[in-house]
């Protein structure tokens, strides 16, 4: 428990901007709602309402509190993110404005899982990633890339055709 509130308070200390700050501080907060332990569980339940209300509400930031991210996050120029509650995103990574990570609908109408991110990836402002996909770590998304195929480890993607550039 300790060791997680030196990880949140190196995060939010470290965020950037007063705004990233507190939008990476209330969803760490409303994550305790997760916990086996009731009296997190109801201590938390505030803060899950102002993860509704704040983030998503007043800075169109939409990352509810049972999405699992890793410590480390970063969050540049906060506002227009969805992330679908059940993408999983790995430590250290980076999002920017208007990225959008979630599943889709298949054309047998059932919804595909949400993408998965390894450690210390960069999205790029506007990057979407959408379905059933791995982004190993290292990957960096450009900025107004779609991504809807698995990426290895390392990789640098551009564009809306995603071109590998190595």
């Amino acid at each position: 428990m300790l060791n997680n509130i030196s990880h949140v308070w190196r995060e939010v200390k470290t965020a950037g901007s007063i705004k990233s700050k507190l939008v990476i501080l209330l969803f760490r907060l409303a994550t305790l709602y997760q916990s086996s332990n009731t009296l997190l569980k109801v201590i938390s339940i505030p803060f899950v309402a102002l993860n509704k209300v704040m983030n998503e509400w007043l800075f169109c930031v939409e990352i509810p509190h049972k999405t699992k991210i890793g410590f480390g996050l970063k969050i540049y120029h906060p506002h227009c993110i969805v992330v679908n509650a059940d993408v999983v995103i790995g430590e250290n990574c980076t999002l920017r404005q208007g990225v959008t990570i979630g599943s889709v609908i298949n054309r047998e109408g059932q919804v595909t899982k949400s993408p998965v991110l390894g450690n210390q990836v960069e999205l790029g402002a506007n990057a979407i990633l959408l379905g059933d996909i791995t982004l190993g770590d290292n990957v960096k998304v450009g900025a107004g890339t779609v991504v809807t195929k698995s990426l290895a480890a390392g990789k640098v993607v551009v564009g809306a055709g995603v071109r590998e550039l190595n």
